[in-house]
């Protein structure tokens, strides 16, 4: 009897052990359910007059900033000839790193939103931006493109869709190119991605260039050829430490007969690309007509038919 009445005693204990732990585990999950809530900023501490001023204020500084770099960046590459083209390709890295810290401050150091805001916000404007702007933001996604991809640099002489000269700056939305006849052309990145490049120079300083003299077809071509090779060697822009070629070809124009002589030499500097160009060509007809290799009238042979 008293072996059934210790074995009652010993169920009984047990069972309200039980109960307390169970209640014990529901209070806790209960509290871990509150606490799970996510936690709501009201909008006017979120973005309160201080932290808008100051984010205003952290914007401008950049901005100012980044003018003031790409000033002087720009002011030490022009005083440094050798190493203007490296100087000058810092630039856009520069402004890139720029601007992500100075979004990052006003962002995570001075709103400094719950991370439940950034997604709900985030997920809003990226949809409204996606419809809105889908032609600014493949020209951001092309900007990126180029500075990681480095089809070409600033500094580069390049072609694109027409358009030939030298790049003066690759920002996230466009590329700028100074043309020969000293126009600034923007052409938006994403036509740039999306369109064939030609880069005459590829980041080196110096380029190719090709001077073409057309001639009558019974020109003596080796006195010719001597003639373009010296005055190429001796111009003031002439880079001797890559070779010139000087190559002739027989054209028909017009049912006639020209010989078309090119000189190809590389230039000092791209920016001499086309004073190299215009002095050989010079040299060469000055010692022609010295040389009195040049008739007044041009004999033409005529193709026959």
């Amino acid at each position: 009897m008293f072996l059934v009445f210790s074995l009652s005693s010993f169920a009984l204990s047990a069972q309200d052990s039980l109960s307390t732990v169970q209640a014990d585990s529901a209070l806790t999950d209960s509290s871990n359910v509150i606490n799970l809530k996510p936690k709501i900023v009201p909008f006017e501490e979120l973005f309160s007059t201080g932290k808008i001023i100051s984010s205003f204020i952290v914007l401008i500084f950049a901005f100012l900033l980044n003018r003031f770099i790409t000033f002087l960046l720009g002011k030490l590459a022009e005083n440094q000839a050798s190493y203007r083209l490296l100087i000058k390709r810092l630039i856009p890295f520069l402004n890139v790193i720029l601007w992500s810290v100075a979004l990052f401050i006003v962002i995570g150091g001075i709103i400094n939103p719950p991370v439940e805001t950034i997604l709900t916000v985030g997920a809003s404007i990226g949809i409204a931006v996606g419809f809105a702007a889908q032609d600014i933001l493949k020209n951001i996604f092309g900007g990126f493109i180029i500075i990681l991809d480095s089809p070409f640099q600033v500094g580069d002489k390049i072609e694109i869709d027409g358009y030939y000269g030298e790049v003066t700056g690759i920002g996230l939305r466009s590329t700028r190119i100074v043309t020969p006849d000293d126009s600034l052309v923007t052409i938006p990145n994403a036509d740039i991605v999306n369109n064939s490049v030609s880069n005459s120079n590829t980041g080196a300083l110096d380029c190719q260039v090709v001077a073409s003299i057309y001639l009558p077809a019974d020109t003596n071509i080796d006195t010719v050829k001597e003639v373009a090779y010296k005055a190429a060697i001796t111009s003031r822009y002439v880079y001797l430490n890559k070779p010139v070629v000087v190559i002739t070809e027989n054209q028909v124009i017009d049912k006639n007969y020209i010989i078309h002589l090119k000189v190809k030499a590389y230039v000092l500097d791209i920016r001499y690309e086309f004073l190299l160009k215009g002095e050989i060509t010079e040299l060469i007809l000055t010692e022609l007509n010295r040389r009195q290799l040049l008739p007044s009238s041009v004999p033409i042979k005529q193709v026959e038919e």
